[in-house]
């Protein structure tokens, strides 16, 4: 087990598109197939498959002298994958994933109208065209 004296561990977030997320966070809330889990500094290892939702890391608020990353909660629209816990080492997996830091309008409109497209088109049944509306719903809270 790695010991840290400022009860941090590290999130590591990879995607298709490479690795969004590489810092050190006091927690991290991410959306498993079943609801939400709650992960925090020595947390026992775990191994679970993701659903669609949002994830959010936050830094150590105690400690405003050492930020551990710009900025006081990053947000991550997760859609499926796996998560691994170990060691005080959280990595995420993701089959698709949009993090919120450097995130530009511009793509997150191109994203959504493809989105649209897909739902203005007949070729998906009703429970694909609720997971996307979600997933569209989540991708606009960012």
């Amino acid at each position: 087990m790695v010991v840290s004296a400022d009860k941090t561990f590290r999130c590591v977030v990879i995607a298709p598109a490479g690795r969004l997320l590489d810092c050190q966070a006091a927690s991290v809330i991410f959306p498993a197939h079943d609801g939400q889990v709650g992960i925090l500094y020595n947390h026992m290892p775990m191994f679970c498959r993701l659903g669609l939702g949002i994830m959010e890391v936050k830094s150590d608020q105690a400690d405003q002298s050492r930020p551990v990353f710009d900025g006081d909660k990053i947000r991550v629209l997760i859609d499926g994958g796996f998560a691994l816990v170990s060691s005080n080492l959280l990595t995420i997996i993701a089959s698709d994933a949009v993090c919120s830091r450097g995130l530009e309008k511009e793509k997150v409109q191109q994203v959504l109208e493809k989105s649209r497209k897909k739902l203005a088109g007949g070729a998906l049944t009703g429970e694909q065209r609720r997971y996307e509306m979600k997933k569209n719903t989540l991708l606009e809270s960012l």
